[in-house]
């Protein structure tokens, strides 16, 4: 989709049953799905519609405007509690000069004219919901404003100009006169759409770029709020799953007496790597569940052990293969395979290092679910109600498992409890309809939270080795990262990018190209070493271990510069204006010149995802030879144009808590082809009594928005590990921290 609403994109403005929708076409070739009809208005539906003479108005475009002023807004960004649909009303009012009070915020239905280019389809996910809210609820915004500007100003017989938008009216200034929205409705519809619609500059803006609160915040907090896991229907039944314990394992037999002795129990399902119960309530699902022995048959990495996985890494690392990138007539920025090679070869010195990250699981409080009634959907389709990252693949991989056409599946999208890259797979959404078909009644699929974290899609496990060519001066010439690792590509359902030339993972790149840094040349290949181990889109995806590698290298050059590591690196991005005042900043804020009490030591780290900047000073306390507290934590984050400094805040301060949970503890491990940890005794994350102080500097420096989602764990993985290294002199190359030596104190 383009940046500004054209005539052609323009789809209608229809004034129908007193209500006035306004939309924009899909681009050619911008959606594969056909359209689908609107969904049913059911329990737990995430679409409010109109209603006139008792007849609900089904709505397929960006605005809905009634009668009385009130406007409803549809947007494909799904509600994962980061704040964007309070963005989107803070949008809305800006450009149509509404209250707080009158606009709505609706996820969309999954049809065809909401599908995007990026994300592709329906689909949240790249730290792109404000943006693509900015490009179809703003625009639309923008032109429904100008559209009542013409109307009025032909009702009156005044130049456009003269007249302005305000509380809901357009007023003429000259004569005083105004009139509500409602009553321009019909006049408006009949003109067309304006030939480029234009949002409001920054510097016009009354309401972004000011905090607002949440109005979602007392539902989360009273409990009221309705997740995917709470959806209710009549009838309802719920489904307890056991799944093979060995990934690509398959169900052979299993004794479904015991089971069905319990009382509430009704079917037991066998799928083909599952077997499910299916009871009146969880509790007796679960428990029944738990009676049955099923035979698996395992699967071709049935043995797969993470020890045994870490010499084979560390071996294709050593090893000078691995897959270049990029192919030939396809090269980012700074790749030079023969200039790397000549620099190191010429070097005065390297810093090599090798590092090592593991698995890593996303361990949302709300685990995965799914409500399914099969045969109720339009022509007998299917209808599902889940809390999911990923409308419109989820609908295409259930009509497929189902046998159905693409328009007789219909998603209603729940409030998430949290997604993290997870809910962008559909597996458990297919697997609960494949439930629900053989039971023939409505049912509530819910994983327990031991299955959630061993039934699939992690961050992939990472062994890389780095090599950094210094000069004499100690100015990096070159750098060459060799990294082993299973495809996150290769298992992920979601619909992007393949693998290049069916091969390689363009997602371990993520964090080194795009850099600001004066390094003039780099060589970053990629060795496949798969253990069928499925790998999935992880919050910051490859950016999360790779800031960590490159920021932890760079602070060893300084060190062996002599040279404190802020002011290396402002040597190397001279004449980079943005990046060196962001680091200004966000240094004074930290106190980095200052120094720190005795025993006290801190780290910096630089992350840019795109245009974004982001970044941590950590201040530890060493408590004894290898512990350590935290004392204080700092952040940054400048995504060009902030919408809203609170929610902006709140994304920087759950991204730094994510990553630090993975420096601390996070770690997934196989024992015969099976995850080890199943639950957060084994799987930590980090509590209050590790959290220290923690601020984030919101700064804003553009006029264009660009993302905040993942811009917290790359960063504070890296300034944690540099404080470390400031700390102890060594460098910190295995995470989660206890494998480099380093305990963290409550």
């Amino acid at each position: 989709m383009s940046g500004a609403l054209t005539r052609r994109s323009f789809l209608r403005s229809t004034l129908a049953a007193g209500v006035w929708t306004l939309g924009l076409s899909t681009a050619p070739g911008e959606a594969e799905a056909a359209p689908a009809p609107a969904p049913a208005v059911g329990p737990g539906s995430a679409i409010a519609d109109r209603r006139t003479d008792d007849k609900a108005v089904a709505f397929d475009c960006w605005l809905s405007f009634a009668a009385d002023g009130t406007l409803d807004a549809y947007t494909t960004v799904t509600n994962l509690g980061q704040g964007t649909h309070t963005a989107i009303v803070q949008l809305v009012m800006e450009e149509l000069e509404l209250a707080a009070a009158q606009i709505r915020v609706h996820h969309a239905p999954v049809r065809q004219e909401f599908h995007r280019r990026f994300p592709p389809g329906i689909t949240t996910f790249g730290s792109a919901g404000l943006r693509t809210a900015r490009d179809s609820v703003g625009l639309a915004c923008a032109a429904a404003r100008d559209m009542l500007l013409r109307a009025a100003a032909q009702r009156w017989q005044v130049e456009p100009s003269s007249c302005h938008a305000a509380a809901g009216h357009i007023a003429h200034g000259a004569s005083g006169r105004r009139l509500p929205y409602g009553a321009l409705l019909a006049q408006a519809a009949a003109l067309p759409p304006p030939e480029k619609a234009q949002l409001k500059a920054a510097r016009d803006c009354k309401v972004l770029g000011r905090p607002m609160a949440r109005a979602d915040i007392p539902e989360r907090v009273d409990g009221s709020a309705v997740y995917g896991i709470d959806v209710k229907l009549p009838g309802l039944l719920v489904a307890a799953v056991l799944h093979a314990p060995g990934f690509g394992g398959a169900l052979l037999r299993v004794d479904a007496a015991p089971a069905l002795k319990v009382r509430g129990v009704r079917q037991v399902v066998r799928l083909a790597n599952a077997v499910a119960v299916v009871a009146d309530g969880y509790w007796q699902a679960e428990k029944a569940a738990r009676l049955l022995k099923p035979v698996w048959r395992a699967g071709p990495h049935g043995k797969a052990d993470s020890a045994a996985m870490r010499v084979e890494y560390r071996a294709a690392v050593m090893g000078e293969g691995g897959l270049m990138y990029p192919r030939a007539g396809d090269r980012p920025d700074k790749q030079d395979h023969a200039a790397t090679a000549a620099a190191l070869q010429g070097a005065s010195r390297i810093i090599e290092t090798v590092y090592e990250v593991p698995f890593l699981a996303h361990a949302a409080m709300e685990p995965l679910s799914a409500t399914v009634s099969v045969g109720s959907g339009p022509g007998g389709g299917a209808e599902l109600w889940l809390s999911t990252q990923s409308q419109s693949d989820t609908q295409r991989a259930v009509a497929k498992a189902l046998g159905l056409a693409l328009e007789q599946v219909t998603l209603h999208t729940q409030q998430v409890g949290g997604g993290f890259g997870r809910r962008l797979e559909h597996d458990f959404a297919v697997e609960a309809a494949l439930i629900a078909k053989a039971v023939g009644k409505p049912v509530k699929t819910i994983w327990s939270r031991e299955h959630d974290m061993r039934s699939g899609y992690y961050r992939p496990a990472t062994t890389a080795r780095v090599r950094l060519a210094l000069d004499v001066q100690h100015r990096p010439t070159a750098l060459r990262g060799d990294m082993a690792g299973p495809s996150l590509l290769a298992y992920s359902g979601v619909t992007n990018s393949p693998p290049i030339d069916g091969v390689f993972d363009w997602s371990y790149l993520m964090g080194w190209m795009g850099r600001s840094y004066t390094i003039p040349a780099y060589d970053t290949r990629w060795s496949r070493v798969d253990h069928g181990v499925p790998c999935g889109y992880w919050r910051s995806v490859g950016n999360s271990q790779n800031c960590y590698f490159l920021e932890h290298t760079l602070d060893q050059a300084a060190r062996a510069a002599g040279v404190d590591p802020v002011a290396y690196r402002r040597g190397l991005l001279a004449g980079k204006a943005r990046q060196l005042s962001f680091i200004d900043q966000l240094c004074a804020r930290a106190g980095w010149d200052a120094p720190p009490p005795p025993g006290h030591f801190r780290g910096f780290a630089l992350n840019e995802t795109g245009p974004t900047l982001g970044g941590h000073v950590v201040e530890i306390a060493v408590a004894a030879p290898g512990k350590f507290r935290l004392v204080r934590i700092t952040a940054a984050i400048d995504p060009g144009r902030v919408a809203n400094p609170q929610l902006v805040e709140a994304q920087m301060m759950g991204g730094t808590l994510f990553g630090l949970s993975a420096a601390l503890f996070g770690e997934i491990t196989l024992k015969d082809g099976a995850v080890e940890q199943g639950n957060y005794d084994g799987y930590q994350v980090a509590r209050m009594a590790h959290t220290p102080p923690l601020e984030v500097l919101v700064i804003g420096s553009g006029e264009a928005g660009y993302g905040v989602g993942e811009e917290g764990p790359p960063s504070i993985v890296a300034a944690l590990a540099n404080a470390l290294l400031a700390a102890g002199g060594e460098p910190v190359t295995r995470m989660p921290l206890a494998h480099s030596g380093w305990e963290c104190l409550a």
